[in-house]
C-alpha cells in the first residue's frame, strides 16, 4: 500500500468557486429531519422550541469556522490527510474510516426514513427493496459524473427546496400566534435538551473537510459556507416557529411527519391530495445529499486505502441495499435515528474545536523548534 499524501490536490477541472458552497452546504444539512424535528424539540423545550433552534444554529456556525479554521492551517488538505499527519499511518485510517462509516449510516438513515415516508403517506403495501433499488441506482447513476455533477444536483435540490417554502402559505393563514407565548417559560435544561435533538436535523455541513480541497478560492470559503449554513437555519427556525403556531400544544407531540402534515389543509381544484406532488420532489431534494455523502465514502477509501471507486461504490450499494432489510418497523427506524443524532452531537460539536486544538498546537510547537 502507497504512503498517503497529506494534501489533496485535484485537477483543475474538478475544482469549482466557493459562493457553490451556499447551495451545496445549505443542502446537505436539509435532509429527513426537517419532515418531524418538531415533535422531539417540543417535548423537550414546549413552545419555547424555536429558542432551541436558534440555540443549535449558532453552535453550527461555530462548529463550521472552526472547520475552516481548521483546514487553512495546511495546503489543501482534507480530513483524511489531517489525520495522516496528526495521528500517522494507523490511527488517523482508523479515525478516518470511522467517518466513513458515520456517513455510511447516514445514508443508510435518510434513505430509510424516507422510504418510510412514502410508505406512511402514499403507497402503504409499496415494497421497501424496490424504493431503496430506485435510491440505489439513482445515487450510482449520480456519482459516474464526479464531483461537478454532485454540485450540479445541489444546485438544482436548492431551488427544489426554495419552492418547498411555499407549501407553508396554508398553515401561515390558520396560525394563532398567541401560541408562542409566554416566551422563555422553558428551563435552560428544558431549552439545552432541545438543543440536544438538533445534531441530526442540522449535520451535513461537516462535508467541508472533504470539498475544501476542491475550492478554487479557498480564502472565501469561509464566507460562503457561513451563508449556507445561515440559510438552513432561518429555513428549520422558520418551519419551527409556524408548526408552534398551527398546531396545538396537545397536537405537537403526537404528530410524527409535522411538515408534511401541513400538506393535508392543501387543495387544488385538479388535485385532491397534494403531498403525492410533494412526497417524490423531496426525493429529488434528498438524492443530492445521498450522493454527496457517498461521494465523501468513495474518496476516503481511495484516499485512505487506495482502493478503485468504482469497485467501491459497487460494494457500498450492495451493502446499502441489504441492510435496507434490518430495518422494518417505525421503532427501528426511530431508533436508527436517534442513535446517529448521538453521533451527531461528538461529530458536528464536539470534534471540530478539539481537533481545531490540536492542530493549532502541533503547529505552535512545530514553529517554535523552527525557530530554535
Amino acid at each position: 500500500m502507497t504512503k498517503m499524501e497529506i494534501s489533496d490536490k485535484p485537477r483543475k477541472g474538478l475544482m469549482f468557486q466557493a459562493f457553490l458552497l451556499i447551495f451545496v452546504i445549505s443542502k446537505a444539512q436539509l435532509g429527513v429531519g426537517v419532515l418531524g424535528f418538531q415533535r422531539v424539540i417540543f417535548k423537550s423545550a414546549g413552545h419555547d422550541a424555536w429558542i432551541s433552534v436558534i440555540v443549535s444554529g449558532l453552535a453550527a456556525h461555530l462548529s463550521i469556522w472552526l472547520m475552516i479554521r481548521t483546514l487553512a492551517h495546511y495546503d489543501s488538505a482534507d480530513l483524511f490527510g489531517i489525520h495522516y499527519a496528526l495521528f500517522g499511518k494507523w490511527v488517523g485510517r482508523i479515525l478516518s474510516l470511522l467517518f466513513m462509516t458515520y456517513f455510511a449510516f447516514y445514508v443508510l438513515t435518510i434513505s430509510r426514513t424516507y422510504i418510510e415516508t412514502v410508505q406512511s403517506w402514499i403507497f402503504p403495501d409499496f415494497p421497501t427493496w424496490i424504493l431503496m433499488l430506485l435510491l440505489i441506482t439513482l445515487i450510482a447513476y449520480g456519482l459516474t459524473g464526479g464531483i461537478r455533477v454532485i454540485i450540479g444536483m445541489c444546485l438544482f435540490g436548492f431551488v427544489c427546496w426554495i419552492m418547498t417554502t411555499l407549501f407553508f402559505y396554508a398553515a401561515i393563514k390558520h396560525a394563532q400566534w398567541s401560541f408562542l407565548l409566554p416566551v422563555m417559560e422553558a428551563r435552560p435544561s428544558q431549552l439545552l435538551q432541545g438543543v440536544s435533538k438538533m445534531p441530526l436535523t442540522l449535520a451535513g455541513f461537516e462535508v467541508i473537510y472533504f470539498l475544501y480541497p476542491f475550492i478554487r478560492d479557498q480564502q472565501n470559503a469561509n464566507r460562503y459556507a457561513q451563508i449556507g449554513v445561515l440559510l438552513s437555519n432561518l429555513f428549520y427556525l422558520f418551519v419551527m416557529v409556524i408548526s408552534i403556531v398551527y398546531y396545538s400544544q396537545n397536537q405537537m407531540p403526537k404528530t410524527i411527519w409535522a411538515t408534511f402534515s401541513f400538506l393535508k389543509i392543501i387543495r387544488f381544484p385538479f388535485l385532491e391530495r397534494f403531498e403525492y406532488i410533494a412526497i417524490p420532489l423531496w426525493m429529488l431534494i434528498l438524492v443530492c445529499n445521498l450522493m454527496l455523502f457517498t461521494w465523501v465514502i468513495l474518496r476516503g477509501m481511495k484516499r485512505v486505502f487506495q482502493q478503485n471507486q468504482k469497485r467501491t461504490l459497487a460494494v457500498f450499494c450492495v451493502i446499502l441495499f441489504a441492510c435496507s432489510f434490518l430495518f422494518q418497523k417505525h421503532g427501528q427506524i426511530y431508533k436508527l435515528n436517534s442513535i446517529l443524532n448521538s453521533v451527531s452531537t461528538y461529530v458536528i460539536f464536539l470534534y471540530p474545536p478539539l481537533l481545531f486544538l490540536l492542530v493549532k498546537t502541533v503547529h505552535a510547537f512545530k514553529k517554535r523548534t523552527v525557530q530554535r
